[in-house]
């Protein structure tokens, strides 16, 4: 590879066809947000240190964020690694009068030291939504709904989504650390063996084995919920899982619901309910988010979703027949593209428009008036 176009590994020029479409996939998520009522902001890329990675959400992020001298003012800067922690931010100073549940909806590439998962890239397009205030189960669910709603609206199937408890497995775990056999039972709870389990004696046993009882896909797991909850034997994250779920259901019947509450699968700096969003036909997680603490201790909910994972699915949006139109001839560039199509124009002394149209994949020509399709 020639020298002078090497990028840094993570890094990568995003070429069209695959730009184009990106672009509509944000512009379509975030105009889908705001019918909903979230309001559209825009972060700065980067920030001073001490306000982006020292508070809230930040915290979390510092090891995986760049850092630059800012020449003007001699202070540190980092460049953002994930966009919550500017909604905390925003949310706490700037927006702290404004009226609850704070709707906001964001879009922007942010920049991480190391890749996640399976993506190698370090330079992310990040497209999401957040509730702040007092949040409910109704809210959880309704951040998790809207995700839905617009991955469908992207023609996006074969859904499956994981909810979890973030910090749940670590409590607990906690619990047992001082026993002689914690080892054994750690690994048992990993694996959620039951059985043995069953057999042994440690804190939270009840609840330790109804959470592993509870684990699986929702539809088999409903009835079991269920009982629980009318047996009074309370578990408020399991009863907590129950209501956000099934409210989920309703809308989405036939949605892949699967409880994994000592699963970890989302960022560090949140704290209760959290959720990953899968689809058969694409690679890894598409959407991630879930509940936690803004820098003013307020209540909050979330969801990020990846532009560039999604970009992967194939005809999400048909792209636009090509016309060739001779030279600034705008009035009839105008009409055609009102017809739907994307104009690109040549030269009136290029003989050769045969060639050159199929060249940029280009079917047709308008001529003297006419709309003319490009023999083969």
């Amino acid at each position: 590879m020639d020298r002078d176009t090497l990028l840094p590994a993570g890094f990568s020029d995003k070429l069209f066809p695959k730009s184009q479409k990106n672009s509509l996939i944000i512009e379509n998520i975030v105009n889908f947000f705001l019918n909903y009522g979230y309001l559209r902001i825009s972060p700065p890329l980067i920030e001073f240190e001490e306000t982006l990675l020292n508070q809230g959400p930040g915290l979390a992020l510092k090891d995986n964020s760049f850092r630059v001298m800012d020449p003007i003012s001699k202070k540190m800067m980092a460049v953002r690694s994930d966009m919550t922690t500017q909604i905390s931010r925003i949310s706490s100073k700037r927006l702290a009068h404004y009226q609850r549940p704070l709707r906001l909806s964001y879009s922007g590439e942010v920049l991480r030291v190391n890749p996640s998962g399976l993506k190698l890239e370090r330079q992310i397009a990040q497209v999401g939504a957040e509730i702040i205030g007092e949040i409910t189960c109704d809210l959880e669910a309704e951040i998790i709904i809207i995700g839905l709603k617009v991955l469908k609206e992207l023609d996006i199937g074969d859904l499956t989504l994981d909810l979890n408890y973030q910090n749940l497995r670590l409590s607990f775990l906690k619990t047992i650390c001082e026993l002689p056999d914690k080892d054994l039972l750690i690994k048992a709870i990993e694996k959620k063996d039951l059985n043995y389990l069953k057999n042994k004696k440690f804190p939270n046993k009840d609840n330790i084995l109804n959470i592993i009882q509870a684990s699986g896909q929702f539809f088999s797991k409903n009835e079991f919920l269920e009982k629980l909850n009318q047996d009074n034997k309370k578990n408020n994250h399991l009863l907590h899982l129950l209501e956000v779920s099934s409210s989920i259901q309703k809308f989405f019947k036939d949605l892949n619901i699967v409880i994994d509450p000592f699963e970890k699968s989302t960022f560090d700096y949140h704290s209760g309910l959290t959720f990953t969003i899968f689809s058969k036909s694409l690679h890894g997680s598409i959407a991630k988010g879930g509940t936690y603490k803004t820098i003013n201790k307020e209540d909050a909910t979330g969801i990020s979703l990846y532009v560039d994972l999604l970009g992967g699915v194939k005809n999400i949006f048909l792209e636009k027949e090509k016309v060739l139109v001779e030279q600034n001839d705008f009035k009839n560039a105008e009409d055609l593209i009102k017809k739907g199509y994307q104009v690109i124009f040549f030269k009136n002394s290029n003989n050769d428009i045969v060639n050159y149209a199929k060249s940029i994949n280009c079917k047709y020509f308008f001529k003297n008036n006419k709309l003319m399709q490009v023999k083969s």
